[in-house]
């Protein structure tokens, strides 16, 4: 343990680390603390408590939602576009399933395309950020757009396909996302501080999120409020929650749980990608990881020592740092 703190403090003074560093074993934290500032400014401090930005965290939480509209028999894994609304074949194919959205195989269009894009900080759109609310705002970003490819061609991580589940949740329930999110994912895995806040409302301790030069904060960068890819807000501890939640089997039925936590794609010889969360292939941890302009978020759970680490940072890829330190004491 005692080399465990100095290694990440060491770490963390030597690349001015900001955010929150966490290990958990069950409940009981193993190493919890703060570094940096929320408010760089007014020099006021980052604390455990703070609410952060996970950027792509928030796909896991959406495909949560959309197992939740399983689990309720609305739709299924193998439901196409095609069956839920005609008015969006197009940019994605009418024979594209559920699963082949959750998994990155459908070859929708994406507005943010990371195989072609992948400046954070200098990624625009033709609606303006604080225009963009909720996932059916985007729509004029998808219409008349062509499809990158047929369905099961390939994986390509997509953010386009994760904004689009949103808008189907929005479509299948007649809620906003946010609302739906919020009472069948975040209060079911008791996560009561996180949430898609907007950019101009945000609760009291959250970061400010900062560009790499550490001194411009990043609310010219991001939509307004959280739209399906990206953009929820959550705290150390509400994480910790997640996870124990997930794995009982609190959010999604256990037969849904174990398909949404299998291999679907095999990105490497060491790593594969299940419906919105990464996993070693011997299944014995998983991950949410998410960056974007002022913000840096890495999230794994030790699935045999019910371990949970956590690196939420407001710099853009903070985490990036710290990453590796943590995980080699594991």
């Amino acid at each position: 343990m005692k080399e465990l703190v100095r290694r990440i403090e060491q770490a963390a003074l030597e690349t001015e680390f900001s955010g929150v560093i966490s290990v958990f074993r069950d409940a009981s934290p193993v190493f919890n603390k703060a570094f940096g500032y929320r408010d760089l400014k007014n020099k006021l401090p980052n604390t455990t408590s703070t609410i952060f930005g996970i950027a792509s965290g928030t796909k896991v939480f959406t495909a949560l939602g959309i197992g939740v509209l399983i689990d309720q028999g609305l739709i299924s894994l193998d439901t196409t576009i095609g069956e839920i609304a005609q008015e969006y074949t197009g940019f994605v194919d009418e024979h594209a399933t559920i699963q082949q959205l959750l998994t990155h195989t459908s070859g929708i269009y994406d507005y943010y395309d990371e195989e072609v894009e992948q400046d954070y900080e200098r990624f625009s759109v033709e609606i303006p950020w604080c225009e963009l609310e909720t996932p059916s705002d985007y729509y004029p970003l998808f219409k008349g757009q062509a499809m990158k490819f047929r369905p099961g061609e390939r994986y390509s991580y997509s953010n386009g396909g994760y904004v689009f589940l949103g808008m189907l949740i929005e479509k299948l329930t007649g809620r906003l996302y946010r609302d739906f999110m919020g009472e069948y994912v975040l209060q079911a895995a008791s996560m009561h501080r996180s949430g898609f806040y907007a950019f101009d409302d945000l609760p009291e301790n959250t970061a400010n999120g900062y560009l790499e030069d550490r001194r411009t904060t990043n609310i010219y960068h991001l939509p307004r409020r959280g739209g399906g890819d990206g953009g929820m807000y959550t705290t150390t501890d509400d994480l910790r929650a997640f996870w124990g939640s997930w794995f009982s089997n609190k959010l999604l039925s256990a037969e849904l749980t174990a398909t949404y936590l299998k291999t679907h794609c095999t990105l490497d010889a060491t790593s594969g990608y299940g419906c919105g969360v990464y996993k070693r292939l011997d299944g014995s941890m998983f991950a949410i990881v998410g960056g974007d302009a002022g913000v840096g978020f890495d999230s794994r759970y030790v699935v045999a020592e019910r371990l949970t680490m956590n690196i939420l940072s407001n710099v853009t890829n903070g985490e990036e740092a710290m990453r590796d330190v943590v995980l080699s004491c594991f």
